[in-house]
């Protein structure tokens, strides 16, 4: 059991997984359905997909490795600009391409299935990735769904310059598109952040703390840095093997409002949840339905 509680973002390997199936889902739609704006939404995923691999570090560790993760980006430098390149001209492109749809009268209109294949997938977004969808994500979503909506509205009941507001849509996502990618590529070629410990004293304290906290068996690391200019904590705790994910969940939850409350310079707290293991049988004594091994005592 381990158990990593980290800051609130959009990333890890899930959230990559999931903005690249919805961009996959999103592609497919609008190109069967005739929407130029849910697939340009469509390639705004897959730039979603590539900040949260840029944002998701090198993956989980296990015990205390988690002490010596510096919580950056884990993908190259190359690929990340190639792909933020390549985002860029492909917005510059669905962009022209929009802008040619609004000069030319439009002779096709988006079905009416479009018009929900993004929200579908924002609300798909919402349930599966951690943390709120950031602002750019919204205004895409909101500009495909009533772009390819209106433009079918028109398309029914005849009134023609509703068909524009599908290529508008699109040209509005590419703009956003565009400022994605070059985003990528600022987020690429940021330099790392070095980190330098804190002091020892710190480091006592935190663990005299932290062990008094309920739950907490023993503190098997602490690592007070200072990252950017911001005070942080790396901690490793051991809980009794014998109890839920849930409860050393909560557990690591009652050290983080306490070291909170009592160091307020702390800005930013990595806690681990390993099991604790002696090397012998262990019986906790907060476990009161846990079984008693006879002794010689007994």
């Amino acid at each position: 059991m381990a158990i990593k509680l980290q800051p609130a973002a959009d990333s890890g390997k899930r959230g990559t997984a999931v903005h690249i199936g919805l961009a996959l889902a999103k592609g497919t739609s609008g190109a069967l359905l005739g929407s130029s704006a849910v697939l340009s939404d469509a390639f705004r995923s897959a730039a979603d997909a590539c900040g949260s691999y840029l944002s998701s570090g090198d993956g989980a560790r296990r015990g205390r490795s988690a002490l010596s993760r510096r919580w950056l980006g884990g993908a190259e430098h190359a690929p990340a600009y190639l792909f933020s390149i390549l985002l860029m001209l492909i917005g510059l492109e669905l962009a022209m391409l929009a802008v040619q749809d609004l000069l030319d009268p439009p002779d096709l209109y988006p079905r009416w299935p479009a018009a929900f294949v993004v929200p579908a997938c924002l609300v798909i977004r919402l349930l599966l990735v951690r943390g709120a969808a950031p602002a750019t994500e919204w205004l895409s979503s909101i500009a495909a769904t009533a772009g390819a909506g209106a433009a079918w509205a028109g398309g029914e009941s005849g009134i023609e310059w509703l068909l524009y507001m599908d290529p508008i849509a699109s040209a509005l996502i590419a703009a956003v598109l565009v400022s994605k990618g070059y985003g990528l590529i600022m987020q690429a070629g940021r330099p790392r952040i070095e980190t330098r410990q804190a002091d020892d004293g710190l480091a006592s304290d935190l663990m005299e703390l932290i062990q008094r906290v309920d739950g907490v068996v023993t503190v098997e690391a602490v690592q007070p840095v200072h990252n950017g200019g911001k005070l942080a904590a790396d901690i490793v705790i051991s809980v009794n093997p014998r109890i839920s994910v849930m409860e050393g969940s909560e557990i690591a939850g009652r050290v983080r409002t306490l070291v909170q409350k009592r160091f307020l310079q702390i800005v930013e707290m990595r806690i681990c949840v390993e099991p604790y293991n002696p090397g012998y049988p262990y019986k906790s004594n907060h476990d009161p339905n846990q079984e008693h091994m006879p002794t010689l005592l007994q």
